[in-house]
């Protein structure tokens, strides 16, 4: 549990007005010792780190670095003793992290001996408690950076009253003996002034410890269940998920206990109640003699419904769930690794939490994306600055004698995925010695190792076999989709996916969605790929034997090779076909699945026109569903575009007036002006994106009588196509013109008229070129001339 802030104040208070005594004991010692820098520096040469004291493997590269700075912190330590000599002060005086430091390399050498140890119980507590100390004023120097636990708190306070005990009154000059135990007095008779009623953190199966390098899910948590300035509406579940060991449990214990302190500042009076249950039945740890990972088995707190239910009612002293109600105010309650459930009874709980009032707030944790109200994703720890602090944060917290340079910092990031379970587990092993840097590392790295299996089968425990079940059970060709992505040695889309697999698009796309939600799969743009932890899962649990395995890698390599074929007889084919090669150039493809599309969707298209000529249904039908099949392959606008266009031909010959049709055609525009706004961005102000404003301004004045949100399209599809040497030029402007006459004798209202004549001036005037365009300007002129008058 954390110190209040208040609690903060007062033992920063203690903490700081013991600074300069300790500050000042350890100047004079190191002064009396060596008279100048040169011997300061020749004995910090000289000193070798004892493999006996804590910390000694960081304690040796520390060493290295005084040694390079060691004038500058001789003349710091100097002005410390001169302070203490004159008792005046005026000057920069040694971080208190190099002052711990020096006071623990020359330990042996001038501090071993002296009253300061005599009222700890060993060295090695000594030792724990400076650095403890060290870290805990470095936290209350930054306010609302870091809580500091009652544990650190009262550790700290136990440093300060035994060193205030043991040293000379000489040091205190500064700040007197008598004033810091009377600072340590006042925070020891400190008085919370509100609790939580109901709690069961101290007896919940998790351990919490200090949380690193996770504000930004902690804070998510706050304004999901207990609001900010702008949202009001409280979430009544939220669910933190992501693969095992990221870290999902670790940020929800640190969230109760700051809400604890958070209570005891006064803050959220209307929470009652905290509580935490757990179903996880398992956890990774390392053999201390061989360094190998191993698969703990766990007890779980409950594994059904019924069995929550009991805890609940056991927690809150309540003879029916349902009495929950009773409570004025609010609680929250965890339900942690939900996964582990089985579906039926997971199902269950979900409803559950659905029916008590929102009163009553959960956090869910899981590796798979649970039906909550809210979710937070829980990702690995990149290897970029953030995953750089958090290992160095972590050795510094939990006083690992570890000391990596960046190169091995990201070595362990690249290894472990940025695991934050697998990294505290590689620093174990390293802090105790077990095995070497090279030897974990290499051992993480290689999918062969017995350290991967027990970690796949551990990141993945209840979430792959499941899921695999599942697909299975469902008739989809789970096996082959997860080993074609897993060899097919780059990212792949959907088309490949299906081709190599021989399952629809659609089937391909439901079953990597699936598997997208339960972190199996990860995905940029089209392009999907297996998470990290998966390939080796994968690897161990799914590839087949060696004849097998080599037919599918033969598979794999002749559809690349037909891919390359087809692009080439498609570049090929741009040069002879000048209609298809404007197209593709208009409708500029961002890869090379985009470009194959385009130019099957020109073609295809013009096949089913045939089909709509001659009158063939069944045919047409069959184009249509193909068109649909290429949405699954590629967002790009071109695709509803094309089916918009098709749709519509059909719509005038097949179903006409059909509203079910009609609609599906407005839809797929509006799917592609979304397309192109979000996804296809560098397709505006183009050509392309012209003409689809400009074929939705038709449909929206022909087919729906649309006509004041036809105008707005086909005004933008104005302000692209600017010259008049085009078909589309004159389309534009007379659509638009039958949109403001229709709106004009609709409302009366004179700025339709006023746009109605603009236009019909500047295609009059236009019209000689028209003639060459296939646009019938006599007929236009007969119908609007008259606005031009």
């Amino acid at each position: 549990m954390y110190i209040s802030v208040e609690q903060s104040l007062e033992l920063d208070r203690a903490v700081k007005s013991s600074e300069v005594a300790l500050r000042s004991y350890i100047s004079d010692v190191i002064s009396d010792a060596y008279k100048d820098e040169s011997t300061f520096k020749s004995a910090l040469k000289s000193t070798s780190i004892s493999d006996k004291l804590i910390y000694s493997k960081r304690f040796s590269a520390k060493l290295v670095k005084f040694s390079a700075d060691s004038k500058n912190i001789y003349n710091l330590i100097s002005r410390s003793k001169a302070s203490l000599m004159h008792r005046k002060f005026d000057n920069d005086v040694p971080y208190v992290s190099d002052l711990i430091d020096l006071l623990l390399i020359f330990f042996n050498a001038h501090f071993s001996d002296t009253s300061i140890l005599k009222n700890f119980s060993s060295v090695e507590e000594f030792h724990y408690c400076c650095t403890l100390y060290h870290k805990v004023r470095n936290n209350l120097s930054h306010p609302a950076s870091k809580p500091t636990t009652f544990l650190d708190a009262n550790k700290v306070i136990y440093f300060i009253e035994n060193v205030t005990a043991s040293l000379d009154d000489k040091y205190f000059w500064y700040y007197t003996k008598e004033k810091i135990s009377s600072d340590v007095v006042q925070y020891k008779q400190m008085h919370l002034t509100g609790n939580v009623k109901f709690h069961n953190l101290n007896a919940a199966a998790s351990t919490h410890k200090s949380l690193l390098c996770r504000d930004f899910e902690i804070q998510a948590l706050y304004n999901c269940l207990l609001g900010d300035e702008v949202r009001q509406r409280l979430a009544g579940s939220v669910v933190l998920y992501g693969y095992g060991g990221v870290g999902k449990t670790a940020i929800t214990t640190e969230f109760l206990y700051r809400l604890l302190r958070d209570k005891a500042d006064g803050k959220y009076p209307e929470l009652e109640y905290l509580l935490f249950y757990s179903s996880k039945d398992e956890y990774l740890r390392e053999n201390q003699t061989t360094g190998e990972l191993y698969i703990d088995s766990a007890k779980p707190e409950f594994s059904n419904l019924l069995e929550l239910k009991k805890l609940i009612c056991a927690s809150l002293k309540l003879n029916n769930v349902t009495d929950i109600s009773s409570f004025s105010g609010r609680g929250i309650i965890v339900i942690d690794n939900i996964e582990n459930i089985e579906p039926e009874e997971k199902s269950k709980i979900i409803e559950f939490i659905r029916s008590l009032p929102r009163s009553v707030h959960f956090i869910v944790t899981s590796r798979n994306e649970e039906a909550c109200e809210e979710k937070i994703h829980v990702e690995e720890f990149k290897n970029n600055e953030i995953g750089v602090k958090f290992l160095e944060q972590i050795i510094e917290s939990e006083g690992f004698n570890v000391a990596l340079n960046r190169p091995s910092i990201n070595t362990i990031l690249k290894v472990s995925k940025g695991n934050a379970l697998i990294i505290v587990q590689v620093l174990n092993i390293l802090d105790r010695g077990v095995s070497t840097f090279d030897e974990i590392t290499c051992s993480l790295e290689s999918l062969r190792s017995k350290n991967s299996e027990m970690i796949a089968s551990f990141m993945y425990k209840n979430t792959f076999d499941t899921a695999l079940k599942y697909l299975k059970e469902s008739g989809r060709p789970v096996n082959d989709v997860m080993q074609i992505i897993s060899l097919y040695d780059e990212r792949i889309e959907l088309y490949s996916i299906s081709k190599l697999s021989k399952v629809d698009i659609s089937d391909a796309e439901n079953l990597c969605n699936y598997l997208l939600e339960r972190l199996i799969l990860t995905k940029s743009g089209e392009y999907y790929e297996l998470n990290e932890f998966a390939k080796r899962f994968v690897f161990i649990k799914l590839l087949p034997d060696r004849f097998e395995l080599s037919k599918i890698k033969d598979k794999i390599k002749n559809h690349k090779e037909r891919m390359k074929a087809k692009l080439a007889e498609l570049d090929s084919t741009l040069e002879n076909n000048s209609d298809l090669h404007k197209n593709v150039n208009e409708w500029q493809p961002r890869n090379y699945i985009d470009k194959i599309v385009i130019a099957e969707l020109f073609s295809l298209y013009g096949e089913a026109i045939k089909c709509v000529s001659n009158r063939d249904k069944i045919a047409f039908d069959k184009y249509v569903k193909e068109l649909n099949d290429h949405s699954f392959i590629t967002s790009h606008p071109y695709v509803p575009v094309q089916r918009a266009r098709l749709l519509k031909q059909g719509e005038r010959v097949f179903y006409p007036g059909d509203r079910k049709i009609l609609s599906e055609i407005e839809h797929a525009y509006e799917q592609a002006i979304e397309s192109v706004e979000y996804d296809y961005r560098y397709l505006i102000g183009t050509v392309a994106h012209a003409s689809l404003f400009m074929l939705f301004g038709v449909f929206l004045c022909q087919q729906l009588n649309q006509h004041g949100r036809a105008i707005r399209f086909l005004e933008q599809a104005k302000k692209t196509i600017a010259l008049s040497d085009s078909k589309g030029w004159f389309i534009t402007r007379n659509y638009l013109s039958a949109a403001y006459e229709k709106k004009f004798k609709e409302t009366k209202d004179q700025a339709y008229r006023d746009q109605l004549k603009k236009v019909v001036k500047e295609v009059i005037k236009a019209s000689e070129s028209s003639t060459s365009l296939n646009f019938d300007i006599g007929r236009y002129k007969r119908r609007f001339s008259k606005w031009a008058e």
